[in-house]
């Protein structure tokens, strides 16, 4: 069997990078930094003394740029050997000094070819004293001469830009592309055009200033004000930065926009995994050292490493967090304030984050709106419904009774208040079962109880039909007269029953073959409140047709109490039972005359 070599296509090469790769053709820009700002480093090494500096010049009339760096440019064998081989790169086979580049993977030079059919490159190495022009070009060819006149150290790139590419060599264009990639690098750029010169990357980076410079620094670059900045540290990974927390509401599937950068070079302004999910609140910006990144650059690797890194990063916003309730509770109020929904999401998923923000939360309770704070340094014993609609039918009630039943209808809190004994171990929580809050009430006596089963009979024989039974108990408030309470099972059932005299059958039928399967069918709970004298009257009368009545009208009234809606039948049972009453007063008023 023959062995053989691969046939590369490099202009196929070229557009698998500019189509899927890079996202970007202006990245070009990013290859020619990275690859001075690499030799510059390599020459360092060397021992060299000299002003490091990289210069990016324009010749508009012609659309073509130069690059120059320093650095230690290239001997011919090195040219042969990285140029011109695809997937070679000078820093691979440097084990021990790789952290010091930030390129090694040898295509970078390749992404010139999206925006110029020819690069030429002049070189002179700083280990060797001839001057060397390369030219390549987009087909794979290329060629190398000595050139007579000596160059100086380093390297220069000259690129004419194709005809769909000029705007990319325009000044503007490429100012904009070298401070957006180059503004925190170490080694000097500057881009001259004619006689002017600029000077890129004087800029401090905000993870090496002062709080009140990080501040200002996120104001002047991105225009809002933040509540805050957090310094981030991984010492494993090789990352400083910092943290801005937003002073807007953001929502969880926003796309995230980190700013990392590799060695001081920008990789990407939109890296959305460099911080927990958790973190959404915050806007960072991060420099690394040790993480590695993609092929295209644009990106790190989600390795082992990647992910021990953002748990340090997320340790950090935590701990800058319950420093912050420490320090400045007021500020961490305002925060949760403005990101008080996602927080909460991201809490019921988050055991740390759980932690430190449940004690700021605000719930509804029988007592009113309160902070979990304030919960918890006054019950120890707290119960939570499931829906909004069981709250409102018992929450006047629970507080009469000194009960501390929270509102769990709302999204997360039914999830946030089940997790309190995690964080509370003297805090115990129960689910209210709606239809047995009447067992907390306070007994009657069972002489008292048996005077009334006579009215309870009644009351149970006439609420038959709206599947609903009745009880007795003395409960605060006393101008109550009776609390009607209902869960959803039974409410699905009533919905059929109504649905059935609406002549909608497909659904009624459905709810009777549950209904079949049930062991014990539910039903909703009436309880009359024996502390309320109109309750004790109509118990106490002998008039049957009169305690019909009184049962009727206390029904649909704690309908309406407990914010329930009403069919057609029970609403013309109200009206029927008013009626009766205005009646009966009218009556006597006018001396017993119809």
């Amino acid at each position: 069997m023959e062995n053989m070599n691969f046939q590369v296509n490099l202009q196929g090469i070229i557009d698998l990078l500019s189509n899927h790769l890079y996202s970007d053709p202006g990245v070009f820009i990013r290859e020619l930094l990275q690859n001075g700002v690499d030799a510059i480093t390599a020459r360092r090494k060397l021992g060299h003394l000299y002003e490091e500096k990289v210069t990016v010049e324009l010749f508009p009339s012609s659309h073509t740029l130069s690059f120059q760096d320093n650095g230690a440019g290239l001997t011919q064998q090195e040219i042969e050997q990285f140029l011109a081989r695809i997937g070679s790169t000078t820093k691979k086979d440097d084990l021990d000094a790789a952290d010091d580049y930030i390129g090694h993977f040898g295509v970078g030079l390749l992404a010139c070819f999206v925006v110029s059919d020819e690069i030429i490159l002049i070189t002179r190495s700083a280990a060797d004293g001839d001057s060397l022009e390369w030219r390549g070009k987009p087909d794979g060819t290329y060629a190398v001469k000595k050139l007579k006149q000596q160059a100086q150290i380093g390297t220069t790139i000259y690129l004419k830009a194709k005809a769909e590419y000029e705007e990319y060599f325009q000044y503007d264009t490429v100012r904009d592309l070298l401070t957006r990639y180059g503004q925190f690098l170490q080694t000097p750029i500057y881009l001259t055009e004619g006689r002017h010169e600029e000077w890129i990357n004087e800029a401090m980076p905000p993870w090496t200033l002062d709080r009140e410079g990080a501040l200002d620094y996120i104001e002047r670059s991105a225009y809002y004000k933040a509540m805050d900045v957090i310094p981030l540290r991984s010492a494993i990974g090789g990352v400083e930065g910092v943290a801005y927390i937003l002073p807007y509401a953001v929502s969880l599937q926003d796309e995230k926009r980190h700013q990392v950068y590799l060695k001081n070079m920008l990789l990407s302004d939109k890296m959305p995994t460099i911080l927990p999910p958790w973190a959404f609140f915050v806007n960072g910006i991060l420099n690394a050292d040790s993480l590695r990144p993609t092929a295209s650059r644009e990106s790190v690797q989600e390795n082992d490493l990647f992910f021990l890194v953002r748990d340090e990063l997320g340790n950090c916003i935590k701990q800058h967090l319950i420093g912050l309730s420490e320090t400045d509770p007021e500020l961490l109020k305002r925060i949760i304030l403005i990101h008080y929904a996602s927080l909460k999401a991201m809490a019921v998923e988050d055991e740390e984050l759980y932690e430190l923000v449940i004690r700021y939360l605000n719930f509804e309770t029988s007592y009113g709106d309160m902070t979990m704070s304030e919960i918890l340094s006054g019950h120890s014993e707290i119960l939570v419904t499931t829906t909004l609609d069981e709250f409102r039918q018992i929450a006047r009630v629970a507080r009469s009774q000194g009960m501390m039943v929270i509102n769990g209808g709302y999204v997360h809190d039914f999830e946030l208040v089940r997790k309190l004994p995690d964080v509370s171990e003297e805090t115990s929580v129960s689910v209210l079962d709606i239809l047995t809050i009447a067992n907390r009430f306070e007994l009657l006596e069972r002489e008292e109880h048996k005077a009334l089963e006579p009215f309870l009979d009644l009351a149970d024989a006439l609420l038959e039909r709206f599947q609903c039974r009745c009880s007795v108990r003395w409960f605060e408030p006393a101008d109550i007269p009776a609390l009607y309470t209902i869960n959803e099972e039974v409410n699905l059932f009533k919905l059929a029953d109504d649905s059935e005299r609406e002549a909608n059958a497909l659904f009624a039928s459905i709810v009777q073959v549950i209904r079949q399967e049930l062991y014990d069918e539910p039903y909703a709970r009436l309880c009359f409140n024996y502390n309320n004298p109109i309750v004790r009257k109509a118990a106490a009368s002998g008039d049957t047709e009169l305690q019909k009545v009184c049962i009727e009208l206390f029904y649909t009234q704690a309908l309406l109490m407990g914010n329930h809606s009403m069919n057609a039948e029970e609403l013309r049972l109200m009206n029927e039972s008013l009626l009766h009453f205005m009646n009966r007063g009218l009556d006597e008023a006018n001396g017993g005359e119809r």
